[in-house]
């Protein structure tokens, strides 16, 4: 065993990685680090997925956004061809095509979900695909810690559920 220094920020990371998702620091920094020893078996796919050296190579948010919403879209079929389907009729960021994206505004900028037949609206703000990918992974039943440590992965942190005004 060997013993290394880190910043009190990189140890309370470590430890509420470790913590929220009942992993050893050995696992983690394994799973982080694309090293043999980590115990993939017990970790959860998505984290393994968010700990990929592909997910990692992807520098814009964007393409984390959709990479995400790919994974999500292979893991749970159903489940997410059902969540597009009960979204309303009004301003939907996700679709089965980009025609009906385009339908709703010209101004949409649409892209297409990686391997999956799904397009996915990209000209909205940050909190906005927040708390849509908050409600996606929330309808696949994922839970609250997963959820949040999954926006972090893409440089946000889990929105909430309601608007909050600021006072003086």
């Amino acid at each position: 065993m060997k013993k290394i220094e880190v910043t009190d920020e990189v140890y309370e990371a470590l430890r509420n990685l470790t913590s929220d998702f009942n992993q050893q620091p050995n696992d983690v920094l394994a799973s982080l680090l694309d090293l043999p020893g980590g115990t993939g078996t017990s970790q959860d796919p998505l984290i393994r997925f968010l700990g990929s050296a592909e997910f990692r190579s992807l520098h814009k948010d964007a393409d984390k956004y959709l990479a995400i919403l790919g994974w999500v879209a292979d893991q749970h079929p159903a489940d997410f061809r059902e969540y597009i389907m009960s979204l309303n009729r009004g301003r939907r960021h996700l679709s089965m095509s980009r025609e009906e994206i385009i339908e709703q505004s010209r101004h949409n900028q649409a892209r297409q979900i990686p391997q999956t037949p799904y397009w996915a609206i990209m000209n909205i703000d940050t909190p906005t695909k927040r708390r849509f990918l908050t409600r996606v992974l929330d309808f696949c039943g994922y839970a609250e810690s997963l959820i949040e440590h999954t926006c972090n992965a893409i440089g946000m942190s889990r929105p909430t559920n309601r608007f909050r005004f600021l006072r003086p």
